[in-house]
């Protein structure tokens, strides 16, 4: 009975020590191993207003290479991947107004009452030879809170994807360095609706 005790006390404070912090990005996982997995905060308060960050001056585009998306406890979680160590500039923000394809400014439309707007500069889809670099540029999530998402721009090293969201709630973004084997990282959090 002794060591039951001691297994259940270790596992509470193993639990309680490893609660209420962000999830931690690794520069080893890959994009398909960026699904998320239980245990994970879903308490992060977010935001519905804009989360830029800029790139460096002088930075070359960031080569696009993959997209992934996967629900988890409380949000559902969008991976964008580079082929360098380190990401463009992005700017991530919920619009109201109409989304348009930036060469044609052909209308775009997405499952949902909201549309979030993922921005990267310097930073491009396409390889030198104008073959994409993303297989699937329109996608149907089905998620929770995400329900589809796509690529309205990859022009002048500009790259845009608008997400179709069931309502414009709470959002975070994360990012992270390849860690020397390219695979730098954004990842787009979106909380679920009550």
């Amino acid at each position: 009975m002794p060591r039951v005790a001691s297994v259940i006390a270790l596992v509470t404070l193993v639990s309680n020590a490893c609660g209420g912090h962000e999830p931690r990005e690794t520069p080893r996982q890959s994009a398909a191993a960026a699904r998320v997995s239980t245990p994970q905060d879903t308490s992060f308060a977010g935001t519905t207003a804009p989360v830029q960050r800029a790139s460096q001056p002088g930075t070359p585009p960031r080569v696009l290479r993959g997209v992934t998306a996967a629900s988890g406890p409380g949000y559902d979680r969008v991976v964008f991947e580079f082929a360098e160590d380190s990401v463009p500039g992005y700017h991530v923000e919920y619009t109201t107004k109409p989304v348009r394809r930036c060469g044609s400014g052909d209308p775009v439309t997405v499952a949902g009452a909201g549309k979030l707007v993922v921005r990267f500069e310097p930073a491009q889809a396409h390889d030198e030879r104008g073959n994409s670099t993303i297989a699937e540029r329109e996608r149907t999530l089905g998620l929770p809170a995400a329900k589809d998402m796509k690529l309205i721009c990859d022009f002048e090293g500009q790259v845009e994807w608008v997400l179709g969201v069931v309502a414009a709630g709470p959002y975070r973004v994360l990012d992270s360095p390849g860690g020397g084997r390219g695979g730098g990282r954004v990842v787009v959090d979106i909380r679920h609706h009550p």
